[in-house]
């Protein structure tokens, strides 16, 4: 149900959140590692307020490390701005320029580590929404900012492989390389990362399997290579235990479905080539989003489901069959379950869900009164029922007026429907089906009838 534009609006609001945080973030990493400290105090000792002035004094006369400016001149010698850009206009590196690094380039942010400055924020490019950012390739002089903890590329041109030499940033916790044209593999050496934190990766060209150390990293919490080119099966995702967020939408990916943590929170996977059944969610109880449309999943939906304190339930284009039980009543914000072999009648349980589309399946019998009563008090906002075999919507008698921003659609099933309801232009040709389909619904193929 969420579409490419959402799942972008989601990704540039995690990287460009980091772009406005960058002080407070750096102030964080180094206070982890015991540099710097809060001179912020009301009543301090004498000697512990000579100590900040001689920090402050250090940082400021302080130069960036050799090593560190010779790697950001080869990354800077290997990206260009895009016409509209200027990124690159404060990077400069001649011989009779006093500036330092840390003080004048856009996108750098510095702290004294032992007694000499290093590189701790790079986000490169224009963190403002529409900058056409940058063309090029990135630099394996990446990997030699040790001190690394944030590392960005905005949305732009910038193609490639990523660097093996990533490998070599044990310091980092965030990587945001979405938007950009970077293919190959996603390289195994990001294995090393152990206070890595949010990879996002989405909308590129990226191939081959996700490396299974990538999946166990211990303080992963946000893995995103939506849209990409990935192949191959999943790894075992259940060792990383502080990871809320994945999202491997639009790729290639097959076999099972993951094994996951139970803390897990937002599960994407749609538009793969994913089979077999649900089992593998089972105990997932902290999840709030669950999209795994669009695959090849197979056998019952799995009724503990429902009792997740999920948002949004998307099943839809699958090939899932059986009966629904669902033992409680559920409220979910969005269930779709559309376009699968699912059969039996349609459970009272879903009643309270506010936006249901059950349709392009096989259910039979009436729809329960339930559904009428919540649809006519705004309950329920959109009730998809086309292309079934339903007799009738109980107590929902045709003349009868629904709220103006309530849609019902009834199409194409084994009773006329009980409301002239705006239908989608795919909910079916006809109003009912043809008597022989409701006599022998075992025989009938919806092939005609998307």
């Amino acid at each position: 149900m969420s579409s490419a534009c959402d799942r972008r609006a989601r990704d540039r609001d995690l990287a460009i959140g980091q772009h406005r945080d960058q002080s407070s973030m750096a102030r964080q990493i180094l206070r982890s590692r015991g540099v710097g400290s809060n001179c912020s105090v009301g009543v301090v000792r004498w000697w512990f307020v000579s100590a900040c002035l001689l920090s402050w004094t250090l940082a400021a006369i302080a130069q960036l490390s050799e090593s560190d400016v010779r790697a950001l001149q080869e990354i800077r010698n290997n990206l260009e701005d895009l016409p509209g850009s200027s990124f690159f206009s404060s990077w400069n590196f001649s011989t009779d320029s006093a500036t330092n690094p840390c003080d004048s380039f856009k996108g750098v942010q510095c702290y004294v580590v032992d007694g000499v400055q290093r590189v701790v924020v790079l986000n490169i490019g224009e963190p403002t929404a529409g900058s056409p950012g940058l063309k090029g390739t990135l630099s394996e002089a990446v990997g030699r900012l040790t001190a690394l903890a944030q590392f960005s590329i905005v949305p732009g041109a910038v193609s490639g492989s990523i660097p093996w030499t990533l490998g070599s940033l044990t310091n980092l916790q965030f990587l945001g390389l979405y938007g950009n044209k970077f293919a190959g593999n996603i390289p195994w050496q990001m294995s090393n990362l152990n206070r890595l934190q949010s990879v996002i990766l989405t909308d590129n060209q990226l191939s081959g399997p996700i490396p299974d150390g990538v999946a166990k990293l211990p303080s992963l919490s946000t893995l995103s290579v939506a849209n990409n080119k990935l192949s191959g099966e999943l790894p075992d995702f259940s060792a990383a235990t502080s990871l809320k967020h994945l999202d491997l939408t639009k790729n290639e990916l097959t076999g099972k479905l993951p094994l996951l943590p139970y803390g897990i929170k937002y599960v994407s996977l749609a538009n793969n080539r994913l089979g077999g059944g649900l089992d593998r969610l089972t105990g997932l109880r902290s999840l709030t989003y669950l999209d795994l449309g669009s695959n090849e999943l197979t056998g019952e939906v799995l009724a503990e489901a429902f009792s997740f304190p999920l948002q949004y339930l998307l099943l839809d284009r699958n090939r899932l069959s059986g009966s629904l039980y669902i033992p409680l009543p559920c409220k979910i914000e969005v269930v779709d379950l559309s376009y699968n072999n699912l059969s039996g009648s349609v459970p009272t349980a879903l009643a309270g869900v506010k936006n249901l589309y059950l349709n392009n399946n096989r259910f039979s019998g009436m729809v329960p009164p339930i559904y009428a009563f919540n649809l006519q008090s705004a309950v329920v906002e959109t009730l998809f029922l086309q292309n079934n075999f339903l007799i009738g919507l109980t107590n929902l008698l045709p003349g009868m007026s629904l709220p103006a921003d309530v849609t019902l659609c009834f199409q194409f099933n084994c009773g006329l429907p009980p409301l002239q309801s705006a239908c989608p232009s795919r909910g079916g040709r006809d109003d009912t089906r043809p008597i022989l389909d409701c006599l022998n619904p075992e025989l009938t193929h919806d092939g005609d009838h998307p």
